[in-house]
């Protein structure tokens, strides 16, 4: 009994902390600008996209850390107007826009909604289709001052390239932790500290320097970074431009890592010092080690 008159007492508790700010609304005349602007990004003008926004409205995409501007949003519907047909905004099945009225807001309003986007590539005949859910600001007088649009950006744009003929076989990064073991290796052999720098390669690594005929396994490879450390007594590796980390899709999806350096070394016995430049490659497996280095030394 005791728990019964507890709930029932906690019921109107739980309906006292319920505060309405603003109505939602399915229809209202803020969506008539959001509508009306996918009329116009399907065949409408220039002119008439601009008419819908403020001067200084403002546009994020997925991913953007500063907002664009109208000339953008006006570009990127002319480039889709130039490239694609039937360029099309429909309803994502299941979903209905909502307009939020605020009660302390006097000058507008929000829309949301959850639309499918699509068209057809007008030289290949190829459609693209995306799924985006956006956030418009929308005044009173009409107007639209912010835009925030989501989408998966890395899938939309891989078909509008698939649509130009066009194949994405990986991506190429400049900060990875394939890098950072990278320049660890270099580190060790700056060091003089072989072992160390053997153990970032598989068993089975293989291993190539352009011009010489054949290759080295990791035994032999590990004689050769001795026989360095014995005749300088300087190992300098000064890193030229910035290391890529690529991933390739083909083949199973492998990573590489490309590098470029000055080798600096002064000769152990003559003092002589020389500067080499140096261009590495290095291919890596699943468990993070390195099975196949290529390198390139140029006077």
């Amino acid at each position: 009994m005791k728990k019964l008159l507890l709930l029932s007492l906690l019921v109107p508790l739980f309906g006292w902390c319920q505060v309405k700010s603003g109505v939602t609304y399915s229809e209202h005349p803020a969506y008539d600008v959001v509508t009306k602007s996918y009329q116009i990004w399907g065949s409408g003008t220039e002119a008439e996209l601009r008419a819908l926004y403020a001067e200084d409205a403002k546009f994020w995409g997925p991913g953007d850390e500063e907002a664009n501007n109208v000339d953008s949003e006006v570009s990127t519907m002319l480039w889709w107007q130039e490239n694609f047909s039937a360029i099309k905004f429909t309803v994502m099945e299941g979903a209905t826009p909502d307009i939020i009225k605020y009660e302390d807001d006097k000058k507008g309003a929000w829309t949301m909604d959850w639309m499918v986007f699509s068209g057809v590539n007008k030289a290949s005949g190829l459609a693209v289709k995306a799924n985006i859910h956006s956030n418009r600001y929308v005044t009173n007088e009409g107007k639209i001052t912010m835009s925030m649009s989501h989408f998966d950006r890395e899938s939309f744009g891989a078909q509008a390239q698939v649509s130009f003929g066009m194949h994405r076989n990986g991506r190429v990064y400049d900060k990875h932790p394939i890098i950072d073991k990278v320049n660890e290796m270099v580190v060790h052999f700056e060091a003089g500290e072989i072992s160390e720098l053997a153990s970032y390669f598989s068993k089975d690594a293989e291993f190539y320097r352009l011009g010489v005929d054949g290759n080295l396994n990791l035994e032999e490879r590990t004689a050769t970074w001795h026989e360095a450390v014995a005749t300088s007594s300087i190992r300098n590796l000064e890193q030229s431009g910035y290391p890529d980390a690529i991933y390739y899709s083909k083949d199973e999806g492998q990573w590489v890592v490309q590098s470029w350096w000055w080798v600096n070394n002064t000769n152990a016995e003559t003092g002589e010092e020389t500067r080499e430049y140096l261009h590495m490659s290095h291919n890596f497996n699943n468990e993070g080690k390195v099975t196949r280095e290529v390198i390139y030394m140029a006077n």
